[in-house]
């Protein structure tokens, strides 16, 4: 007969076989997990644009709040928060509103005028190729002979491919998108409202869950550090956002470049990306002016649009975020292709607040096993 002891020894292999046995398992059906994983974050996904839309709406939210509770009238004023979130609702109806109007049918000319420019862009760089001359480096490439062999199938495929069923599902796509974002609008608007009543729901569930005082302030400690970097790269990497795509779109507009609003909005998005992702949008936006308007109107462009980057990244951003939220930049590349590789373009810009957040509760949980006694909270800036 085994003693206790000697069956306890047993007991931890035990476990780790059965985790093993399970991870197997799983990755031998991958597919029909990444799958169910997809299904739950297409049903959970108003709720996701909701808490997103939250962070956005929280800034203006608070303004009208503090504003409102001015007011000498009681009843406007006890009800201030009230008042606020319908005076948030009439301003996102006006933005979009506006988007609707006016700047979507400029989008929509660009991209269709940009689309059937293409075979021309492609002619031009046949051209300019053909004048390297032959002892050159970039003539033993063959960039020449590759795009003319490529460029007329990679536009037929990319154009004319879509067959009416195809259509018809991007249609429904978008359509189920579109009500997701309205879910997701209403449902931003009532944790604006009742955000009181939500907090008070997750501190009486933490100490229903912790029972020790100890470690119910370590997880509020977690909790706190993920909200605040949510919404320090969410709220103020949305407004350097915006600042962005007027300031670029300015420039653009200036010199005379095509496609100007439609490529002030691409840096405007890829803005949340840190370090990559502004330099892929000053990428973009050379080789576009180079082919539209000349190695000349490029260097015009190029010049203002690296004074802007340098101011923003050095002062303008700085001063939105009053935090430091600093990235290894090999951090952001890694989370970038992950999160690219398995979430397609959501991912690339989740990707780096999650990495974010990852890495600082690792920190916090190292801190703690070092010198669980001494263990603090947590500075009010988040540096990594």
């Amino acid at each position: 007969m085994k003693t206790n002891l000697e069956r306890s020894k047993w007991f931890p292999l035990f476990i780790l076989a059965v985790i093993l046995l399970f991870i197997y398992n799983m990755l031998g059906n991958f597919t029909s997990v990444t799958g169910e994983v997809s299904r739950f974050l297409n049903v959970v996904s108003p709720l996701f644009y909701g808490v997103l839309i939250s962070y956005f709406l929280y800034i203006p939210h608070q303004l009208f709040e503090k504003l409102i509770s001015k007011i000498k009238i009681k009843f406007i004023k006890k009800r201030a928060r009230l008042f606020a979130t319908l005076l948030v609702l009439v301003l996102v109806a006006f933005i979009v509103t506006l988007v609707v109007s006016y700047i979507i049918p400029i989008l929509f000319t660009s991209i269709i005028d940009l689309a059937n420019s293409i075979p021309g862009y492609v002619v031009f760089i046949n051209n300019l190729m053909d004048n390297i001359p032959e002892d050159q480096f970039w003539s033993s490439l063959n960039i020449v002979e590759t795009l003319a062999d490529n460029a007329g199938a990679m536009i037929s495929q990319a154009f004319n491919a879509a067959t009416i069923e195809q259509f018809a599902m991007g249609i429904i796509s978008f359509a189920s998108e579109l009500l997701n974002l309205v879910l997701g609008l209403a449902i931003s608007l009532y944790m604006l409202l009742e955000r009181d009543r939500i907090l008070g729901f997750f501190r009486g569930l933490s100490k229903a869950l912790f029972k020790t005082e100890k470690r119910r302030d370590r997880v509020n400690r977690y909790i706190q550090q993920i909200n605040k970097v949510l919404f320090t790269f969410i709220a103020s990497k949305g407004l350097d956002s915006i600042i962005n795509f007027v300031v670029v779109t300015t420039i653009l507009l200036i010199f005379d470049v095509p496609y100007a609003l439609l490529l002030g909005i691409l840096a405007g998005v890829f803005n949340f990306i840190p370090y990559l992702g502004s330099l892929i949008a000053v990428i973009t936006i050379t080789l576009i002016t180079i082919i539209t308007g000349g190695f000349y109107q490029a260097v015009q462009v190029l010049i203002p649009l690296f004074i802007f980057q340098q101011i923003d990244g050095n002062f303008i951003e700085p001063r939105i975020m009053k935090s430091s939220l600093k990235i290894s930049p090999i951090l952001v590349i890694i989370a970038v292709v992950i999160g690219g590789a398995y979430f397609g373009v959501v991912g690339m810009f989740l990707a780096v607040p999650i990495a974010v957040i990852i890495k600082q509760i690792l920190k916090e949980y190292m801190s703690y096993a070092e010198n669980p006694e001494e263990a603090e909270a947590p500075d009010e800036t988040t540096r990594l």
